[in-house]
């Protein structure tokens, strides 16, 4: 099996090897030298290149130098943050978090977990728990509540207690304020399978029990 360190090492020496591949094409300053210097040896000695002209295509030259050297540091130093997060968020595989969302993953055999955002004191909290066609499974009555996050869990039976298969399910909670209907945020507990790296300077995503991928900025609690 290929550990994050094998990972690591492949990752480097692809960069080395397009880094050296990079700077065989590239105009070094000794190059640059060269063509200077050539282009005095053949100037019109009655047309010389001015000090200025001189100047200027030297302190060009430097800028853009200067600017190569800065990308290619800020390069080196986006890959080893991106490595040194994927080794902080391995510790994540196999654990749940936290994640706002309506859907969650029921695998056949334990209660799925989640919460729902109460914003002020409900005198009734209920949840309806859908398929993934649109059609009501099941109902949880949580009763009365305080203001917070309250948490319960689902055993995957539907409302005659027959068991359901393993797959995506949808909790819907509302509860009523002054006679009102309110739609209430949920949440959902997921088991984290797998890390990937980031590309392009992103942070690494969680690779998500039944439910794909996600990003890390979307963790809320870790178990």
């Amino acid at each position: 099996m290929t550990s994050i360190s094998d990972v690591a090492n492949i990752v480097n020496q692809g960069s080395t090897a397009t880094k050296e591949e990079k700077k065989s094409n590239e105009l070094g300053q000794e190059d640059f030298l060269k063509l200077m210097t050539t282009q005095l040896q053949n100037q019109d000695p009655f047309k010389p290149m001015d000090d200025g002209q001189f100047i200027a295509q030297m302190a060009s030259f430097s800028t853009a130098s200067g600017i190569g050297e800065l990308q290619e540091s800020f390069e080196d130093l986006a890959s080893a943050i991106n490595g040194n997060q994927l080794l902080q968020y391995s510790s994540l595989v196999d654990r749940e978090v936290l994640i706002n969302s309506d859907t969650g993953f029921y695998d056949g055999s334990n209660e799925m977990t989640a919460s729902v955002n109460v914003p002020a004191s409900s005198s009734s909290l209920s949840v309806n728990v859908y398929s993934q066609s649109g059609v009501i499974v099941d109902s949880l009555e949580l009763g009365p509540q305080a203001a917070g996050e309250v948490s319960f869990a689902w055993d995957g039976t539907d409302h005659e207690g027959d068991q359901l298969p393993p797959g995506k399910y949808v909790i819907k909670a509302e509860t009523n304020y002054g006679g009102t209907v309110t739609a209430l945020d949920t949440n959902v507990m997921a088991k984290v399978e797998s890390i990937s790296m980031g590309v392009g300077g992103r942070p690494p995503t969680l690779n998500l029990q039944g439910l794909g991928s996600m990003s890390t900025s979307g963790i809320a609690q870790i178990r």
